[in-house]
């Protein structure tokens, strides 16, 4: 398997895992993924995701063009479950990828070694990102004279502004781990023997906290997206008004008043 799933307590791990390809995001690996997500968003006990490597030196090498791009093109026919599935719902890699999210628990990506073009994205989709210090950024596209489309044109400039965005994506060059912590992309650099436990630390924190908040704060980021200043308002209240009247706000109430760890259901 492409893909390595487990589930401890509260937190979901998906893991990469593909030594032949280095991570490459082929059409049976994004088809796992996606299936990933899907299960997490199914399971009521997930409250947290997250997303790593399980190779010792890369996180992700990108699309796996070679096999991909024949399969779309038509140059030969779709094979594997994968192909099929990529030639017949191409919306849904959008979802594999995380670019259209429909899982809404927060993510946390947790970067080490290369993470290159479609593993960049993937990441950009994450709510938290968490990455050692010799992990290497690269969207390289434009040096293989192609352009995107995994979401980086529309998330990046939002996550570290428009010029360092532009920078990124019109060199095609290396950005480390360090940089990008100093430009507000990375929550967390840490010594590499010390990044799943910082991601689990991270992950342990907000599933403690209501799910029901936490979820609905994930819908929210996604859904004011490209919204008015007064429609997004407006989508805030829809999303959050019913979580004051919820069981899980009764009793962090509760808990605070009576000095304990609330128990939220």
């Amino acid at each position: 398997m492409a893909i390595i799933f487990d589930k401890l307590g509260h937190i979901a791990r998906v893991g990469l895992n593909n030594p032949e390809t280095r991570n490459a995001l082929d059409p049976d690996t994004l088809l796992d993924l996606f299936r990933a997500w899907e299960e997490c968003q199914r399971d009521d006990s997930v409250r947290v995701v997250i997303l790593y490597s399980a190779l010792p030196d890369i996180f992700c090498s990108g699309m796996d063009l070679k096999k991909s791009i024949p399969v779309l093109t038509g140059v030969r026919k779709p094979v594997t479950e994968g192909e099929k599935w990529l030639v017949s719902d191409w919306q849904s890699v959008g979802k594999a990828m995380l670019k259209h999210k429909f899982l809404d628990r927060p993510v946390i990506s947790t970067v080490h070694g290369y993470c290159i073009t479609g593993g960049f994205e993937m990441t950009m989709g994450c709510e938290l990102r968490v990455a050692s210090e010799d992990a290497v950024f690269q969207m390289r596209e434009t040096k293989l004279g192609i352009m995107p489309i995994s979401g980086s044109n529309v998330f990046l400039a939002r996550q570290v502004g428009y010029a360092r965005a532009m920078e990124i994506l019109l060199t095609g060059d290396n950005f480390s781990a360090r940089t990008l912590y100093e430009w507000g992309f990375l929550n967390r650099v840490v010594p590499r023997e010390k990044l799943m436990d910082e991601a689990m630390s991270l992950a342990e924190t907000i599933a403690a906290n209501g799910p029901r908040s936490v979820r609905a704060m994930v819908r929210c980021s996604r859904q004011i997206q490209g919204k008015s200043l007064e429609e997004a308002l407006i989508l805030e209240t829809e999303i959050g008004a019913p979580i004051f009247v919820s069981e899980d706000a009764r009793e962090g109430v509760r808990a605070q008043k009576e000095k304990r760890k609330p128990m939220f259901k």
